[in-house]
């Protein structure tokens, strides 16, 4: 019997493949080190939620609320053991707090141009990227916005969508973030 007979949708064979995929670039990229199971956990969360947003227009809280304490929990865990761990840790809780308050503000200003999971997420995405520092950060968000503009704009030429049209923002904040996580190993193990 093979899994797509055994009645699991298609989308949810790409979520674990991508979400494989993603993880053994992660494994390449940190190599056996203290933060490896932090930058794990950012990817089998992470793919995931991309997935769901993009097929269902909702980050739901059972993945995204939990992603909270694991992110510090692991990131903390990990700071014990590398050089400048707590001065990393102590960026990732500002990147946290700056990532959340920045999404907080633009649903505040343009209730239309983001929703309330995509505040969620930004939480521990935020983590991630200031572990990895101010470089690392703005380019995760900047990359998010444009994947996003790039897609929208693909999607007009094509009339696949309107101006109207609703395209969920979760996927290109994951994709941005791990693809600064991805690309600071090739840069530096710290962007800053």
């Amino acid at each position: 019997m093979s899994l797509r007979s055994a009645g699991i949708p298609r989308w949810i064979l790409a979520a674990t493949l991508v979400t494989a995929v993603v993880v053994a670039a992660v494994a390449v990229r940190f190599g056996l080190s203290p933060v490896l199971p932090a930058f794990c956990y950012l990817a089998v969360a992470g793919v995931p939620l991309a997935f769901i947003d993009a097929r269902q227009h909702r980050l739901p809280d059972v993945i995204t609320l939990p992603s909270y304490p694991a992110s510090l929990l692991l990131l903390g865990v990990a700071a014990l053991f590398v050089p400048g761990g707590p001065g990393l840790f102590v960026h990732a809780l500002i990147g946290m707090a700056v990532a959340v308050a920045f999404f907080a503000l633009l649903l505040l200003l343009s209730p239309t141009g983001i929703g309330l999971g995509d505040v969620k997420l930004a939480g521990p995405l935020g983590a991630y990227l200031g572990w990895l520092g101010a470089a690392a950060f703005v380019t995760g968000l900047m990359a998010a916005w444009l994947l996003a503009a790039l897609t929208a704009v693909g999607l007009l030429v094509t009339r696949r969508a309107t101006r109207k049209s609703e395209i969920p923002f979760g996927p290109f904040l994951v994709a941005g973030t791990l693809g600064a996580v991805l690309a600071s190993g090739f840069v530096g193990a710290h962007f800053a």
